[in-house]
Order: structure tokens, then C-alpha cells, then sequence
């Protein structure tokens, strides 16, 4: 799993570095919360161990700006050394899952950890050859998408698209990652015929509230494929 951890002493963030990456994590370690903010844009983390203050933009300020811009689904561990109450429940009202006070104790750091990725990313399921999403069975295998029962016309690309959509449902793709999965190539030189797949895939594919499903552009950012209930219609 990839994690991206905020820690301004050195130190501390070696140690997080080592604990995670014997666990088999991919570990990048920033210092900054502009720079933690900066690696979101243009890239993907699966989970967040954040610092509360560090310099510039602080470690909840950045907690905010994840959950506004990318969503609920990323998990994030505060690793901080607060450790009043009101400071706790501050961190996790504003969309932290865990908190942890320092000093790193590693064998808490990674069973914490641990559990915040079960629970995020429960055992699918990137080999498997077919997935359903409500009305949608997606087959790997086949490279076919159907909606009730009823296989929808893609193009090769537009599979390849919609796979890793689905893949990570819920989780915001940056525009950069998805042109360099899907066509190997830099942004710039197929920027439009992103946007153009995706125009073409919400209307084949039908993904609009009422059926489940919405393929949200995020503002400089990129797209997330993701649920909409019928309590809450978003």
C-alpha cells in the first residue's frame, strides 16, 4: 500500500519511514503540509499518517482539505504529539479515523495501521475477473461492462477506463495517473481525449444519481467514480 506520512522531524519520520516500509508499505515522507497537498494533486495515497503542527499548512488544515477535495474514504492517522482531549476529538470531528500520540510506538503504529487499511480496502480483489456495483457487473476477463443484465458497447480505451474507475471506486484518480495508466504518455499530449472518455462513458454507461452512481470531476484534481444513495442522492 502506498501511505504518505507528514512529519517535520527528521527523526520521527525515519523511523515512521522504516516501520511502514518493513511491513511491505511504499513509504514518501513530506515535511510540509503544502507539500503533502502538493504530492495529492498529483498523485495517490491509500492512507495518511499525519503530524498536527508542522510548518505552514498544519496537519489538520490538511485533513480538511483531503476530505473536501478527495473524499471520506481515505483513511488518516493523526501521529501527533497533542494529547489533551479536546484536541483528540477536535482531530477526529474533523474526519481523522485514528489518532495516535507520539512517541511511535511501532508495533501500535503498524497494527493501527493494519486496521485502518482492512477496513478501508477489504480483500478484493485486484485479481479477480468479475466485479458488481449495483446494476453494473464489470468483466475483467471478457473486458465487457453491463448494466441490468445488458452489455453496454465500449471501445478499448473506454473499457480500460472504466476498469480502473471501478477498481477505485470511491477514490479520487488524478488526471496524471489515469492518462499515464491508460496511455503511457505524459498529460498535455492527451489531456482532451481524457475528458472526451469521460464524457462518452457517463452517458454509455448511464452513470447519473438515479442509477446509482456518478463520475464526478474533482476541480484540478481529477475524476471519482462513486456511490449515491437514495437517502442522501450524493
Amino acid at each position: 500500500m502506498k501511505i504518505l506520512s507528514l512529519e517535520d522531524d527528521h527523526a520521527q519520520s525515519e523511523v515512521i519511514r522504516a516501520v511502514l516500509a518493513a511491513e511491505g508499505h511504499e513509504v514518501q515522507t513530506v515535511r510540509e503540509g503544502s507539500e503533502a497537498i502538493r504530492y495529492l494533486e498529483n498523485a495517490t495515497a491509500d492512507l495518511l499518517v499525519l503530524d498536527w503542527q508542522v510548518s505552514d499548512i498544519s496537519g489538520l488544515e490538511v485533513l480538511g482539505w483531503v476530505r473536501e477535495r478527495i473524499g471520506r474514504k481515505l483513511p488518516v492517522l493523526f501521529l501527533t504529539n497533542r494529547t489533551r482531549e479536546d484536541e483528540t476529538i477536535t482531530a477526529l470531528n474533523a474526519g481523522a479515523d485514528d489518532y495516535m500520540i507520539k512517541p511511535v510506538r511501532r508495533r501500535e503504529l503498524v497494527a493501527r495501521v493494519n486496521a485502518l487499511l482492512r477496513r478501508a480496502y477489504p480483500p478484493v480483489h485486484r485479481h479477480e475477473t468479475l466485479m458488481t456495483v449495483g446494476r453494473y457487473t464489470i468483466d475483467f476477463h471478457a473486458r465487457t461492462v453491463s448494466f441490468d443484465d445488458q452489455v453496454m458497447g465500449l471501445t478499448t480505451k473506454e473499457f480500460d477506463v472504466t476498469a480502473v474507475l471501478f477498481r477505485n471506486l470511491g477514490r479520487v484518480m488524478p488526471r496524471d495517473m489515469l492518462v499515464k495508466m491508460i496511455w503511457g504518455r505524459d498529460l498535455d499530449k492527451v489531456s482532451r481525449s481524457l475528458d472526451t472518455h469521460i464524457y462518452r462513458l457517463r452517458n454509455k454507461l448511464r452513470l447519473k444519481p438515479e442509477n446509482g452512481l456518478r463520475l464526478r470531476a474533482i476541480y484540478m484534481h481529477g475524476y471519482r467514480l462513486e456511490r449515491v444513495t437514495e437517502e442522501s442522492g450524493f
